[in-house]
């Protein structure tokens, strides 16, 4: 798949220390995608989710501290209780999230305004698999 916009990642340990921020060990698939396309925008950027269909997939959220949208920004300004169910790691162009579930891996959709959750996949590769234009 091609992607855009991609920052390269400034040092591996960024990784780990989002994991202990968060208390979230990311999937293995996931962390090798934040390695080689950190903070980019795939080419295939629209899912469905089990309540909706053509989502949209705006960018990953980059690791490095210093860039524009970041996973340390944005959880930052997450709610202590959602940030304890949920961990971000992408957004669409409106300002909901993509996240991983704490409770099962799964990947969710979280909307801002409705707070209302949508999953769109069992784990981080079908997600990534599902993708489409």
């Amino acid at each position: 798949m091609e992607w855009k916009y991609v920052k390269p990642l400034c040092s591996e340990e960024l990784i780990a220390e989002y994991e202990a921020l968060v208390s979230y060990r990311l999937p293995e698939a996931f962390k090798e995608c934040v390695r080689q396309y950190n903070g980019g925008r795939p080419a295939n950027r629209s899912f469905d989710t089990d309540k909706s269909q053509e989502r949209s997939l705006k960018s990953f959220l980059s690791f490095n501290k210093g860039d524009r949208e970041t996973v340390w920004k944005t959880a930052d300004c997450m709610s202590k209780r959602t940030l304890q169910l949920y961990v971000p790691f992408a957004s669409d162009n409106f300002g909901n999230l993509i996240c991983f579930d704490k409770q099962n891996d799964s990947v969710v959709f979280l909307d801002h305004e409705s707070r209302r959750k949508e999953t769109a996949a069992p784990d981080f590769r079908s997600f990534m698999e599902a993708l489409y234009e």
